[in-house]
């Protein structure tokens, strides 16, 4: 068979790409991460008791605004990074803002408290568990969305990867957001920020290998 005959044949019937078949996919991964992340944090920790309580305060809503912010930025990264060739332009310089913008938060608020209180403040009571326990409920999130990157056409496979893996991150953060009792911006801008850039690397190790064509 010549070229001639192999373009025409993977040709025949060809039809055209819905223009936001690359969103739908991404969106229906983004749904399906988050009901697996939340499933494991009922399997495993529960939900707090006095979460409909929590709720109702300023400070829960301050805290998802990261992994909000995180997660919307990501989208639109990992959307470029689906699509050969799709340049990145600013999406970069997005999803990194939540980050920095939760570091400068933290820092000030470290800046103006006595100094005897500031590694109290940043280490909470759970410091221990709490970035370990952020990856694990962002597995589901991770695998899904690693998938949905592999069946688009990525072609910078660890930029591709470490996108999945920050949008897997802040959506564990959100499901563990229902669970966790630290209230201290130091604590988030430690523990949170540590849990998502660990996952983000996560995704760049793995990419290359699990996305490859």
């Amino acid at each position: 068979m010549n070229t001639r005959d192999l373009v025409a044949r993977l040709a025949h019937d060809a039809s055209p790409v819905d223009r936001n078949a690359v969103s739908r996919r991404l969106n229906r991964a983004l749904l399906l991460g988050l009901a697996g992340d939340t499933a494991l944090l009922i399997a495993l920790y529960g939900i707090r008791y006095d979460m409909p309580q929590l709720i109702l305060t300023s400070m829960f809503w301050a805290r998802l605004a990261f992994p909000l912010a995180t997660v919307a930025a990501a989208m639109t990264l990992a959307d470029r990074l689906g699509r050969p060739g799709a340049p990145l332009g600013l999406a970069w310089i997005a999803a990194g803002l939540p980050v920095v913008t939760m570091l400068l938060v933290a820092g000030s608020i470290l800046l103006a408290t006595p100094p005897g209180y500031r590694l109290q403040l940043m280490l909470g009571t759970t410091w221990r568990t709490t970035t370990a326990s952020v990856i694990l409920l962002s597995l589901p999130s991770l695998a899904v969305m690693m998938h949905a990157m592999k069946g688009l056409a990525p072609t910078r496979l660890p930029l591709a990867g470490a996108g999945a893996g920050l949008l897997a991150g802040a959506q564990g953060l959100i499901v563990y957001s229902l669970y966790c009792s630290e209230m201290a911006a130091p604590f988030w801008g430690v523990w949170y920020v540590l849990a998502v850039v660990v996952t983000a690397a996560i995704g760049a190790v793995a990419a290359p290998r699990y996305m490859r064509w």
